[in-house]
């Protein structure tokens, strides 16, 4: 048997979350915009502190659900189907060019000459597409629910106006992160994904775990680093890409191909 040819180190599609995440950037402005029309209202009808304090709890309920329903509706999910189309197809091709490197150094494969490559592959795009219209869209409903929560929990603990801005405020800050967190979570998930199909296109049944190798790998997936496992049985954490925000990827083991 030929001996085993030390295999490139596949880049991670990084950027392409990166870039993933600014083409989010007005859907979730939209909502900021939302919250920050809201703050400016609510500010005008927010109950002052007693004896000034008037009861105009049904105003503030009026407006907050005004506010939940403009939020619901702020993000359409056929304008980011698109988005997602184009970002998921990215990640696609950015992994294929990285096991093409993989397989050239290991088995002399060109994969541009292998037409049953990509098999499923579209299929795994479009799923992507329809998961992140659903998750981005949904970011709305959340930050609807944060502010019933921080407007309900400041009326009946009678909060001062400073503090319910600085919490809605913060809010604001939150759905930023989580569309972050959707970004990067989402592409490395498609790029696990997709890595693990063209693999299995490609007759690869058994693969290597291997980790971003810094100080944010969590302990237990630095634990398998170099373990093998096969496609068919993953261990108790899931394939590489598939936990949340997983940054690991599985390396190829061409052993079966070499003969």
């Amino acid at each position: 048997m030929p001996a085993k040819k030390r295999l490139p180190r596949a880049a991670r599609p990084d950027r392409i979350a990166v870039e993933y995440l600014r083409a989010l950037g007005p859907q979730v402005r939209a909502l900021q915009e939302i919250l920050a029309e809201f703050v400016r209202d609510l500010e005008k009808q927010w109950p002052k502190p007693e004896p000034e304090r008037a009861d105009n709890d049904q105003d503030i309920r009026r407006l907050v659900k005004h506010t939940v329903d403009k939020l619901g509706k702020a993000i359409k999910a056929q304008s980011i189907v698109p988005i997602a189309t184009e970002y998921g197809e990215a990640t696609s091709e950015f992994q294929r060019a990285q096991l093409a490197k993989q397989a050239r150094t290991a088995v002399s494969i060109d994969l541009r000459k292998l037409s049953g490559i990509d098999r499923k592959i579209p299929q795994q795009v479009q799923r992507f597409a329809r998961e992140n219209a659903d998750l981005i869209t949904g970011l709305g409903g959340r930050l609807a629910d944060d502010i019933a929560k921080v407007v309900e929990q400041g009326t009946l603990a009678g909060s001062r106006w400073e503090t319910i801005a600085a919490r809605l405020a913060e809010r604001g800050t939150v759905t930023e992160s989580r569309a972050a967190l959707i970004a990067r979570d989402q592409v490395g998930k498609l790029y696990g994904a997709v890595n693990k199909q063209r693999q299995e296109n490609l007759g690869v049944t058994r693969y290597v775990w291997r980790t971003a190798r810094d100080n944010r790998v969590r302990e237990e997936h630095e634990a398998l680093e170099g373990e093998s496992f096969t496609w068919s049985d993953p261990p108790s954490e899931g394939h590489p890409g598939e936990p949340v925000n997983c940054r690991c990827y599985a390396d190829p083991d061409f052993s079966e191909l070499l003969g």
